[in-house]
């Protein structure tokens, strides 16, 4: 018998494991050393004192010292009065003593809870006393959630006896027989209790949005009330966002907030999202949104998903976002307009998505485990044939009727499995508080091997000094990422092509021996006896586990905010942040791959990429009140700092086959490169924003950014500066309105936000010619008169809610102009270079953003529901003109190209859009409208260049309804895109191999009808289907309407779990049911993030539909 050692047994496979242990192991440590401080501040916080010598002032200013040196917070209701006048001189003393001290000859009482203090006004009766026919009545408070409710004011109506809720929201008072009870707490609607006979209540409060200031966080990190903002905000909690949860978790923010256009990667699991707020505005730069962490903005690095604008693509990765676990989410708040964004620099012009991690609260530790598996199949696909097979020693399916083999092409995908497993920890004092968590996610993809997995861990401290008046937030994460064999669409390493035209006449289980051994090389060789077919195809098995792609990033985020508290209405606050990843990516072609990737001996490639962002600022922060006015400014200065540093080889040749290193290269080919490719930006800002309020009711708000990038360096403007301009108006304040409108604003803003020209246009730099294997110099004329894009925006909108809080309506109108366009046009030869550079155009979008949100409860039942309705309308209303360099005569520019897939391109033209498709080809008719065949009997097609429609939307829609009966939980997403067009060259393809149900339909019915012609279907589709052939015939409406998410959950009886634990089971589904549509393909699928190549499917690969289950754990 073989005996085994501890470390064998012990042993851990992976080294990512050992890594992951590491942390672990630093967790642990952290954790104990949070929980011993713990215990240290315990004592602390129980006896706060206070030093204070005022002598005739308001209560108001006593409370406001109590809170400024101790970690105390006050609540109390209008009824409370703090105007009151008194004195007070003591020195390190209580807050309890000094307590009860002013408000000795009051008429309030207090209660202190935890880290909060609670004023009761009591009433000027007199107090009725306890008689023999007083009644014990007990009862708990919570809120709509369930929630128990802290503090809550129940004292006997018409007296000043009463009492306040426990931490567990019970409460217990006697009552003299006729009297009622009247239940306050800030925040929330008060009730009158009719006691009677009753000895126990179970009380729901409802929040009274009328007295309750609604707080988003906005631009900066900078928390305020929603109804001084003069644009438009929408926040989605955590929750909202792992119910039913995504591995990239912005597409779970897809149909839940309106003005966003969110379309998942095809790319599958791990995949970039592309996120474009109120429409495209840069023809030639990014328009996807800026990624604010904490105030702080990212770096989403996201190489290979921005340019997959052509036919071949290169393998899609993973963005910077997609790093984050969902778990760590507090918040989302979603700046649509540049108005919300303008304080954070160029980048604002396409809006912001400002997302808030969780901190550490106080109060007993809190512990959360959750796991969520799904499995995955795919969701939308062509529709296939089987009845006619290929002809013999032919590849295409153009044969006889065979019923010889049962190929479906769907038997390829595997189904698809991700498990996604959080721990988090929240533990704090009044002094301090500390958030941990670990993440973990691993994924299979339908693709076999397809995988992906992420570790991530988070560690967030927050700790008080001087008395509270300095706080330290201090955050660190660790994210450890892998993906191998990441596809999104393309001919070349695309598996798809060969399984989707495979002969319906072959037996595929001759594809699945995708390697046989060569005795005359003496390794083993690509079994696939059926050529490319013009696709750059090969043994789909032999593309999964012969041409390995793999890509493994370690990245860490730090930041760091100090804030001191100069006095209770300014304080001063410094923030910087570190976020570096590292990027190793590894291809291997194996010997016998096709020579378009490698060389008869192989090909690897190796390359590592380094991304470095250093973000600081400083603030000073202002918030004031001058009687009926009040001041909210924040003046401040910030430093961002990005670079990227890449270097590696490619390696054409191998000196030996299959052993794939650096040093088996053969570096005398002529395709092997080195590489080393970088860039480095840098931006440096002033910025300031003034919000002037009156009453409450009236805001004014002002900012102003000023930007040196350094872009533009070498140009004629080293900075650019950006104001706007907000006002907002609270209606229900100043005006009476119906009963039945509980609230209502209105609000309007402008904003010109600039955008720096591209990193390196003003700097000469050299390229790499992938097709002739050298470098060459940029040949465009040197350019100096430079200016920043920008963007001007209009926004104006109105905020209501009716009948409490039970119906709201937002609704914002908006326009935008970008302007100062960056295009490239080609020049005459004779000038020494082949193009240069203008700034003109202008491109407005116009649109509309609807939201209407329903909140109701009856008894143990509560329905919340919220529908969204995005409008946008794009347009570009000028491409302009320029000096022509050689005759300085001015030329019109007429269109702009910005490629496409075989015969059709996107095409920008003044009146139209920047997602207008046009086709080259079209059918060829004669005088009497018949279509012309040529000797042969195929169709002759003709070139044109006709528009078939825009690829964008006009509407997005989406309704979220969440029903709650007692433990029972139950969600449903449904969302629609209304207009726009896709195509598929995919079908096109398709169709020309004669795999289609629409090819064999055809044979059926003895051929293809076109007018009075019928055309053998043969003939007909293998003209019309290719990609050169007449695409206009595989144009489909982009209209759809799906259910997106669904979550059936059960939180089980705490008794079975000795009311220690919480423990909630959902059922949860993505992608459930395409309810209409009319493509080939899911149409919100995307396999480029970039502006351009949006909705084309070209073998791309499909959406997925997850079905699964969720558990949570809270104790």
């Amino acid at each position: 018998m073989k005996n085994n050692d501890l470390k064998d047994v012990f042993y851990l496979k992976y080294p990512e494991l050992k890594q992951l242990t590491k942390i672990m192991r630093v967790f642990i440590l952290c954790l104990l050393c949070s929980i011993q401080f713990l215990f240290a501040e315990n004592s602390y916080s129980q006896s706060a004192r206070v030093t204070m010598n005022l002598k005739n002032v308001k209560l108001a200013k006593v409370l406001n010292e109590i809170e400024s040196q101790t970690s105390y917070l006050f609540i109390y209701n209008n009824k409370v009065g703090v105007d009151q006048t008194t004195t007070v001189n003591v020195k390190d003393k209580p807050t309890a003593e000094v307590l009860d001290h002013v408000l000795k000859n009051t008429n309030i009482s207090y209660s202190m809870e935890g880290a909060h203090i609670i004023l009761s006004a009591n009433a000027n009766t007199k107090e009725t006393g306890a008689t023999q026919q007083d009644r014990l009545v007990t009862g708990t408070i919570k809120d709509k959630n369930g929630e128990p409710l802290i503090g809550v004011s129940v004292a006997i109506k018409g007296t000043s006896t009463g009492t306040m809720t426990d931490i567990d929201g019970n409460f217990s008072i006697k009552v003299p027989a006729g009297k009622t009870l009247e239940v306050t707490y800030i925040g929330y609607v008060s009730q009158t209790l009719n006691v009677g006979n009753q000895t126990s209540f179970d009380v729901v409060l409802k929040e009274s949005d009328v007295n309750l200031d609604e707080v988003v966080v906005t631009a900066l990190g900078i928390k305020r009330a929603q109804k001084a903002l003069s644009y438009n905000v929408q926040e989605i909690k955590g929750d909202q966002l792992t119910g039913v949860k995504d591995v990239n978790l912005m597409n779970s923010l897809s149909g839940k907030v309106a003005g966003v256009n969110i379309n998942a990667s095809a790319a599958g699991i791990g995949g970039a999202t592309r996120v474009v707020m109120r429409g495209s505005k840069s023809i030639t730069k990014d328009n996807n949104a800026l990624y604010v962490i904490d105030g702080v903005p990212i770096f989403n690095a996201n190489k290979g998903g921005l340019n997959q604008n052509n036919e071949y693509a290169d393998q899609p990765r993973g963005e910077g976002i997609s790093d984050l676990n969902p778990d760590d989410i507090e918040s989302m708040s979603v700046l649509t307009g540049p108005a919300a964004a303008a304080l954070y620099g160029s980048n604002a012009a396409n809006g912001a998505i400002v997302i808030t991690t969780k901190k550490g609260a106080t109060g007993k530790p809190k512990v959360t485990i959750s796991n969520q598996t799904t499995f995955s199949r795919p969701f939308v696909m062509p529709d296939f044939q089987n009845k006619y097979g290929n002809k013999t020693g032919e590849y295409k399916s153009w044969g006889d009727v065979q019923n010889k083999y049962a190929y479906n092409p769907s038997d390829f995908f595997d189904t698809g499995a991700t498990s996604q497993t959080s721990a988090t920890l929240s533990v704090g004092t009044d002094k301090n508080q500390t958030f941990m968590s670990l993440g973990s996610t691993k994924a299979n993809g339908i693709i076999p091997e397809n995988d992906y997995m992420k570790y991530n861990a988070t560690l967030r401290n927050t700790t008080k000094f001087l008395n509270d008046k300095m706080i330290l937030d201090f955050g660190f994460s660790y994210i450890k990422q892998k993906d191998q064999n990441m596809m999104a669409q393309g001919q070349y390493y695309n598996p798809l092509t060969a399984i989707y035209t495979y002969p319906r006449g072959e037996d595929f289980s001759y594809a699945k021996n995708y390697e046989l051994y060569s005795d005359a090389l003496g390794y083993n060789v690509q079994q696939w006896k059926f050529g490319d077919q013009g696709l750059g195809m090969q043994n789909p098995y032999w593309i999964i586990n012969r041409n390995r792609m793999v890509n493994k990033r370690d990245r860490y985020m730090m930041n760091v905010n100090l804030q001191y508290n100069i006095f209770d209405w300014m304080n001063v606050m410094g923030r910087a942040r570190l976020d570096n990843s590292q990027n190793n990516f590894t291809q291997k072609n194996y010997a016998s791959t096709h020579q378009l990737f490698a060389s008869e001996t192989g090909r690897f490639k190796s390359t590592k990429e380094d991304y470095k962002q250093a973000y600081a600022d400083l603030l000073l922060n202002i918030n004031k009140y001058f009687g009926s006015y009040s001041l909210s400014a924040n003046i401040g200065t910030s430093i961002s700092d990005m670079r990227s540093d890449e270097s590696g080889v490619d390696g054409a040749s191998l000196m030996i086959p299959n052993f794939f290193a650096i040093t088996n290269i053969d570096k005398n080919a002529p395709k092997t490169r080195l590489i080393q490719d970088g860039w480095h930006e840098q931006t440096q800002s002033v910025f300031a924003n003034v919000e002037l309020g009156w009453k409450s009711m009236l805001y004014l708000t002002l900012t102003g950014r000023n930007d040196w990038a350094s872009a533009l360096a070498n140009t004629s403007n080293s900075s650019f500066f950006y104001p706007s301009v907000g006002v907002s108006g609270v209606v229900s304040e100043m005006v009476k309105l119906p009963s039945f409108i509980s609230y209502m604003k209105v609000r309007g803003s402008y904003s010109s936000v600039g955008s720096a020209i591209p990193r390196n246009l003003s700097i000469p730099t050299y390229e790499y010619d992938e097709q002739g294997g050298f470098w060459k110099t940029n040949t465009y004329m040197p350019i100096t008169d430079l200016k920043p894009e920008r963007t001007g925006s209009w926004e104006a909108g109105l905020s209501s809610k009716f009948w409490g809080n039970r119906l709201s309506f937002d609704m914002t109108w908006y326009k935008s102009n970008t302007k100062n366009q960056t295009l490239k046009v080609p020049v005459s030869p004779t000038t020494g270079y082949t193009s240069m550079y203008i700034q003109t155009g202008n491109v407005e979008n116009q649109g509309v953003e609807i939201t209407l949100g329903a909140d109701n409860k009856w008894g143990n039942f509560n329905w919340n529901s919220t529908f969204t309705a995005s409008y946008n309308k794009n347009t570009i209303k000028q491409l302009g003109k320029y000096a022509d360099p050689v005759t300085g005569e001015m030329v019109t520019l007429e269109s702009i190209s910005q490629g496409g897939i075989g015969a059709s391109e996107f095409r920008l033209m003044a009146g139209g859009t920047m997602g207008d498709f046009y086709v080259k080809k079209k059918l060829k008719y004669d005088d009497k409208g018949a279509v012309v065949l040529n000797e042969n009997g195929s169709p002759e097609l003709e070139n044109t260049m006709d528009k078939v429609g825009s690829v964008l939307p006009k509407w997005n829609l989406g309704f979220r309804n969440d029903f709650r009966w007692k433990d029972i939980n139950f969600g449903f997403l449904v969302s629609a895109r209304l207009g726009g067009i896709v195509v598929s060259p995919t079908q096109a393809i398709l169709d020309g191999f004669g795999v289609t149900k629409a090819t064999a339909v055809a044979r059926d019915n003895g051929g293809v009808m076109i007018g009075n012609t019928k055309i053998d279907p043969y003939k007909y589709y293998s003209v019309t289907g290719q990609t050169e052939g007449l695409l206009s015939d595989y144009i489909y409406k982009a209209t759809n309407l799906r259910l997106q998410e669904v979550s059936v959950g059960y939180t089980l009886p705490s008794k079975w779990f000795n009311d220690v634990m919480k423990v909630n089971v959902s059922f949860v589904g993505r992608n459930l049911w395409m309810i209409y549509n009319k493509a080939p393909f899911d149409p919100e699928a995307t396999a480029s993030t970039g502006t351009y190549f949006q909705g084309i499917d070209y073998f791309m690969q499909p959406s997925l539909r997850n079905l699964g289950f969720s558990v949570k754990v809270e104790f």
